[in-house]
């Protein structure tokens, strides 16, 4: 019998033993980075949550991405406005 069985909507699956010790060297090199203690049900847990969110953060960071070149645009374009205002502004004698 597998250590790690998985039940979903009523059906079970056993994944073989051998997948336990790749999944702790996973959950193991996790914690390391993010400096975290999970176990690797935690880590499973997580990393299919993740998954399962995958398209949707995908698809809001690009309008992250999208809304910072728009705001990035608008801050150039008013900032060089304010940059000619001036120089045209200094041309004027006092």
């Amino acid at each position: 019998m597998p250590r790690l069985t998985i039940t979903l909507d009523g059906q079970t699956a056993g994944l073989p033993d051998a997948v336990v010790p790749a999944l702790q060297r996973l959950t193991d090199r996790t914690n390391a980075a993010q400096k975290t203690a999970l176990t690797v049900l935690e880590w499973l847990t997580t990393h299919l949550k993740e998954v399962a969110i995958a398209d949707d953060l995908t698809a809001a960071i690009e309008q992250l991405r999208r809304q910072h070149e728009t705001d990035a645009q608008a801050n150039l374009e008013s900032s060089a406005k304010a940059a000619r205002d001036e120089l045209i502004a200094a041309l004027d004698p006092p």
